[in-house]
């Protein structure tokens, strides 16, 4: 099975920096002594899980359409006696010969 990869390394390194942002406010609270340790470390578990969940959805998603190839364009026939006139439309009928004021004349 051709599956699309996705580079382990940059999905880990991403989710840290967002998990980091997730839990700056636990981190605060942290170091201001009104939360737990414990409470605090589960909670950056939490925040790293989901992080690394949706990098790595986001990264699952943008690796598979990247590896799709491209439908390629028909290509038009190349034998000329092959392919059909091309078609008219109403607007393209021949317009009437501007008649001149010497014909009239006479």
């Amino acid at each position: 099975m051709n599956r699309p990869s996705v580079d382990p390394a940059f999905t880990f390194g991403v989710s840290l920096a967002i998990s980091l942002v997730l839990w700056y406010p636990t981190l605060r609270g942290t170091m201001a002594g009104n939360i737990e340790i414990t409470d605090a470390g589960i909670r950056y578990f939490l925040a790293l899980a989901i992080a690394w969940s949706g990098t790595y959805a986001v990264s699952s998603l943008v690796a598979m359409y990247a590896s799709k190839p491209r439908a390629r364009a028909p290509r038009p026939p190349t034998d000329p006696a092959t392919q059909a006139p091309p078609a008219r439309r109403v607007e393209d009928a021949p317009l009437p010969e501007p008649v001149s004021e010497e014909t009239n004349a006479a």
